[in-house]
């Protein structure tokens, strides 16, 4: 599994700056100042075949003075248990304050998985006599001097990461045959319970595989001859003890991880409380890191008159989460054993979708019956063309068409082709389908 590094520090240390240097691109951050929280980013970072997951944090506040800065407080807390390696980021210019002595305290808890990163270093010599003994004294080893903003020094670092955290490579996983699934939703959705229930019918548990962090599980369980690897079985199992009023929240380092590491994403939703925020939050995640995806409507049989608001429900996905509605839902209840099989079901055709492979043949030929009813438009003057199209990958399917204005074509037409593609040749239940256009002049 994916390593998890995380950037933590005070506002204003350029932890956002380090952020964007380490991924390699630019992507819209809001700026970190006292009173301001904000959610944690994740992005992936690639070097010479090795990845990890770099994780954003906002800032901690020794005393939060609001529910906000409580919650991001609480937040970045779980994160420290999750992650493989934390970059603590002080100030290399204008040296410590007490909230970085506040960090420092937290952090020597996990001291054996902390780099002491010095950012805006610019000038080494005033930075070894002003600042850098005061660093000495935070115990926790020798800092690396860098500048995030003039690119000094971030070799070291990268260097320095990937002595520290597990080895993992960006190759695909070798086993084709193995489903990888993630269960998320709320602390309070079911998630063990289902889990229990599905792994009760004619399981066989092959074996549990260590993952990346110190107490993550994948469980390899194999139901009807089909083997499934359920990702992070040990999240599953684990309660969260983080409550605001009435809603508890997602361990959101350990949610993420789960989805990249998987095929297909399970998102549970409490039929009673109904589809919240968090809900919609965590299936887009899902989605825009193009996994194939299936809802459950957990305890189903907590709801009143439920054999007679299946329809309902159904309206209530399309109006809510409409951006994945090419999801099956499922009604499941984990206490009665209702839905169990139907929901196995479902992630087999979510992920016999993700991995399908259309005939360049029946693509152009829809395209084409597609193209004399709703012909392309016309761009400054001229017809725009497409001349043919094809899948290039799977997991998930991806097909370029070849255009002679492949940057004029307006996005409805795009998302029509999308349509064309799931109406007139095959749905991908449950997976998500991308395409992309290449120049070509004929």
């Amino acid at each position: 599994m994916k390593p998890v590094v995380l950037i933590i520090g005070k506002p204003n240390v350029g932890k956002s700056t380090l952020f964007n240097r380490l991924i390699k691109e630019k992507k819209a951050i809001v700026m970190d100042y006292p009173g301001v929280t904000r959610d944690q980013i994740f992005s992936e970072a690639r070097y010479d075949g090795r990845a990890f997951t770099l994780v954003d944090t906002c800032g901690i506040f020794e005393e939060p003075t609001n529910e906000l800065e409580e919650i991001a407080k609480n937040k970045v807390m779980e994160s420290l248990k999750e992650s493989d390696l934390i970059l603590f980021i002080v100030d290399g210019k204008n040296g410590l304050t007490a909230e970085d002595y506040y960090l420092a305290n937290v952090l020597r808890k996990v001291k054996n998985k902390v780099l002491l990163v010095a950012n805006k270093v610019e000038s080494y010599e005033k930075f070894e006599i002003n600042v850098l003994p005061e660093l000495y004294k935070l115990g926790l080893g020798e800092p690396i001097p860098i500048s995030s903003e003039h690119n000094k020094n971030l070799d070291e670092l990268i260097e320095n990461i990937f002595e520290k955290i597990p080895q993992y490579e960006t190759e695909e996983e070798k086993d084709e045959n193995i489903i990888k699934v993630a269960l998320i939703g709320r602390a309070n959705a079911g998630k063990s319970s289902l889990f229990n229930a599905i792994t009760g019918i004619n399981r066989a548990i092959v074996s549990d595989v260590p993952g990346t962090t110190r107490d993550s599980i994948d469980e390899l369980v194999e139901i009807n001859g089909q083997k499934y690897l359920f990702i992070d079985t040990a999240g599953l199992k684990r309660k969260s003890k983080t409550k605001y009023g009435s809603v508890e929240m997602y361990s959101t380092v350990r949610t993420i991880r789960a989805i990249e590491n998987s095929d297909v994403v399970v998102l549970l939703i409490d039929a009673v409380e109904g589809i919240t925020q968090q809900d919609k939050k965590v299936i887009g995640a899902a989605e825009n890191r193009g996994k194939a995806t299936v809802i459950a409507f957990n305890k189903w049989d907590l709801v009143k008159y439920h054999d007679k608001r299946i329809e309902e429900y159904l309206n209530l996905f399309e109006k809510e989460l409409y951006f994945v509605n090419y999801s099956p839902v499922i009604f499941t209840s984990a206490a009665k054993h209702w839905g169990i099989e139907k929901l196995m079901d479902a992630i087999d055709t979510a992920y016999n979708s993700y991995t399908k492979r259309i005939p360049t043949s029946a693509l152009n030929a829809a395209l084409e019956r597609f193209m004399m009813v709703s012909p392309p438009p016309i761009r400054k003057g001229k017809r725009i063309k497409i001349y043919y199209g094809t899948q290039v990958d799977i997991k998930p399917p991806v097909f370029i068409f070849f255009s002679n204005m492949p940057q004029q074509i307006p996005k409805t037409y795009q998302r029509a082709i999308q349509n064309m593609i799931r109406r007139y040749i095959d749905p991908f239940i449950g997976s998500p389908i991308f395409i992309k256009f290449k120049n070509r002049t004929k």
